[in-house]
């Protein structure tokens, strides 16, 4: 057996484990549903009928990919990301306005919200003195995103999803790493733009993970003050080898702001990564948004622009 099917084989031993009891164990055997951990250790007890709001979109599709169904999602869910929702799916507010209201009215059993908004810090302390059940996740990274899809197809009972969505996606990750050679000694910073304005980031984001994950030394890691204000100035002074862009909102207008502040600057072209092609604004489909069954496709798109050589 090679070393990549052995890799797959021991994965899915490990989940079928783990998930046995929900995908064969008649469901008299489990009165009280499935348990459901959140960030902060809370748990809920949860039926793959359970009526479940998401405050997030991206939180919304793992359900989904793990076979469920959402009552309750934020706009942009349908709008933007066009979700396969059913007909009857509500919206309620949006992702940073929910909706206290319509959210109530849907009688959750559960509403799974983010741990990296403050709108959501708001409304589960509204949620809570209703008495409506709720929790907060993250999926900044592939980790985050495979413990939270162990949980929810633990809940569906569909260890066949866990396989096609999670386990398929981190053999993807792993052969591609395989191919990587050590840590490339560049720099990188990463900023994310939109309309009026235009922030370093660290690993608090996918592209931020994958970046660290390569070896790649991110400026704003060790000059926090990248992170407090952002100026040609002290980027040229990093002069990184490559500046990746994640654009927020309407990526027109953020594109706008960028050529009207930043990219009209003589000092930008003079830095090492606009003269060598490195300046490089990212799909947001991959990197502003959550890429959940398509982390591998992120980490395969960033590869190629680093490791150009072993995609020729």
């Amino acid at each position: 057996m090679t070393g990549r099917r052995f890799f797959c084989a021991l994965l899915l031993f490990s989940v079928l484990l783990s998930l046995a009891a929900c995908a064969a164990s008649p469901a008299p055997e489990e009165p009280d549903g499935v348990a459901l951990r959140d960030v902060n250790g809370s748990t809920v007890r949860l039926r793959p009928e359970s009526r479940l709001v998401f405050g997030e979109a991206s939180l919304a599709e793992c359900w989904l990919l793990a076979g469920g169904m959402p009552v309750g999602v934020p706009l942009d869910a349908i709008e933007e990301r066009a979700l396969p929702l059913a007909a009857d799916t509500a919206a309620v507010g949006t992702v940073k306005s929910p909706d206290l209201e319509k959210i109530a009215a849907l009688e959750p059993d559960y509403v799974v919200l983010s741990a990296d908004l403050s709108a959501h810090a708001q409304l589960k302390d509204s949620l809570e003195q209703m008495g409506i059940p709720c929790g907060y996740f993250r999926l900044d990274s592939f980790e985050d995103y495979r413990e939270l899809m162990a949980q929810f197809c633990a809940v569906t009972g569909r260890a066949d999803l866990y396989e096609e969505n999670v386990l398929s996606v981190e053999m993807g990750i792993a052969a591609l790493r395989d191919k990587l050679p050590e840590a490339p000694g560049l720099s990188a910073l990463l900023l994310r733009a939109y309309s009026t304005g235009m922030k370093a980031k660290t690993d608090d984001n996918p592209a931020g993970k994958i970046l660290k994950d390569f070896g790649l030394e991110n400026p704003a890691e060790s000059n926090p003050s990248l992170l407090e204000e952002l100026s040609i100035e002290k980027i040229i002074l990093d002069d990184p080898d490559y500046i990746f862009v994640m654009t927020m909102g309407s990526e027109t207008e953020a594109r706008e702001y960028l050529r009207a502040n930043v990219e009209s600057d003589p000092a930008w072209s003079g830095l090492s990564a606009v003269k060598n092609g490195r300046y490089i604004i990212l799909p947001q489909e991959l990197f502003h948004y959550k890429p959940n069954d398509r982390w591998d496709d992120s980490y395969e798109y960033l590869a190629k622009i680093i490791y150009p050589d072993l995609f020729d």
